[in-house]
């Protein structure tokens, strides 16, 4: 009963903090030059209804902010950016005043750029947990990974630019071995970066986590949206107070723009890519497997001549010193090209593709007891757009 009578108390708080936007001022922000830098934030999230005051006429500024409030506010500052096939978000449960919140928002991105536990690929979140500015630096640059940004320099640079920020170490190690012997923590949360310096190529950083947490840093700095101070301290594992907060997201939605939306990603098909002008090839050795490989339609790059096309036409010819007949199906329907058919004159067989997005095709020994282990079983499929012209032909 105890619990149950705190987590009310804290909900009927948090509905208060967001009730409808007060216009007229605070009492603990219009007289306190201390705030005199979040007041237009302070301002103009409070007319949005993204954070607003409290009943008693004050907006708390110093006030720290969960990952349930964070949540929120950036879920209400951004209505495009929800998922519409939300999952389960571990850590939250059913029936948390932000569970919806948290479901639509963190369903678009990776746990390991989002959640507040991160043990062996398993992830957790904490609703009521204090954001740190670390912790919003990587969750908004994951949230907003389209959003357009000044673009980073070589691994040195880039170094280089963010060791003017004192309280975020950049670690050096001398190879791999060195960086992998040292036990790293492989996650975002930890406000740190390592680099592996190799004397041919120059210094990279050690791992993916670093990577992202370079650029992170490094964008969201270039854009103002969350700096050093003027002693160069970023303050990492400060917790994010609700005038930061706030003034963090006016400042994010001036430089991604209100109406930024999720997209979701495309479903990519395994297989061999093959484009208009170009061709790809999969092959075996016939005494023990069949050439077997789907091929996936992709449009033309943007530096192409027809940039977005797809082929409509496509070619196959073999190699192959075994009789061997191709099987080609497309949506559904196989059509069986003979060993005579793909050896003809020309060399290759044409057929029309068009309105499909992939096809599969499967070569197939016609007379596999002829096969013997150490025969010339070698065969390899091309499929290429019949106006491909191979440089060696």
């Amino acid at each position: 009963m105890k619990k149950l009578l705190l987590t009310f108390t804290a909900f009927a708080l948090l509905s208060a903090a967001w009730m409808s936007p007060a216009m007229a001022g605070f009492s603990d922000v219009d007289a306190n030059l201390q705030y005199a830098w979040a007041k237009p934030s302070i301002d103009e999230m409070n007319r949005k209804g993204i954070l607003t005051g409290f009943p008693d006429g004050t907006f708390q500024p110093g006030q720290p902010v969960t990952k349930a409030q964070f949540t929120v506010m950036v879920y209400r500052l951004f209505p495009l950016l929800r998922n519409p096939k939300p999952e389960t978000i571990p850590g939250v449960p059913e029936n948390h005043w932000a569970a919806r919140e948290f479901a639509e928002l963190y369903s678009t991105i990776y746990p390991e750029y989002a959640a507040d536990v991160q043990n062996n690929n398993t992830y957790s979140y904490q609703p009521e947990k204090q954001m740190s500015r670390w912790d919003v630096l990587i969750v908004l640059d994951a949230l907003f990974s389209g959003m357009n940004s000044p673009e980073a320099g070589t691994t040195a640079e880039t170094a280089k630019e963010l060791s003017r920020i004192k309280d975020i170490p950049q670690r050096q190690f001398a190879s791999y071995d060195e960086y992998e012997k040292s036990n790293p923590l492989y996650s975002s949360l930890v406000p740190e970066l390592l680099l592996v310096n190799d004397p041919a190529y120059g210094p990279d950083w050690a791992g993916d986590f670093d990577y992202v947490k370079a650029e992170a840093l490094f964008r969201f700095t270039r854009l103002g949206i969350m700096t050093a101070d003027d002693a160069g301290l970023f303050r990492p594992q400060a917790p994010v107070t609700r005038a930061e907060m706030v003034t963090i997201l006016n400042r994010l939605a001036k430089a991604a723009g209100e109406d930024y939306a999720y997209v979701e990603p495309k479903e990519y098909i395994s297989g061999a890519y093959l484009t208009p002008g170009a061709a790809t090839g999969f092959g075996s050795n016939l005494f023990y497997s069949q050439p077997d490989e789907t091929i996936v339609l992709d449009e033309a790059p943007s530096w192409a001549n027809n940039p977005g096309t797809r082929l409509t036409k496509a070619a196959i010819k073999i190699e192959s010193r075994q009789v061997l007949d191709v099987y080609v199906t497309i949506n559904g329907q196989t059509v069986k090209y003979s060993y005579e058919q793909l050896m003809n004159g020309t060399g290759k067989v044409i057929f029309d593709v068009s309105g499909a997005d992939s096809f599969h095709v499967k070569g197939e020994a016609r007379f596999p007891e002829r096969l013997t282990e150490d025969g010339d079983n070698e065969v390899m499929i091309y499929v290429m757009d019949p106006l491909f012209q191979d440089p060696e032909e």
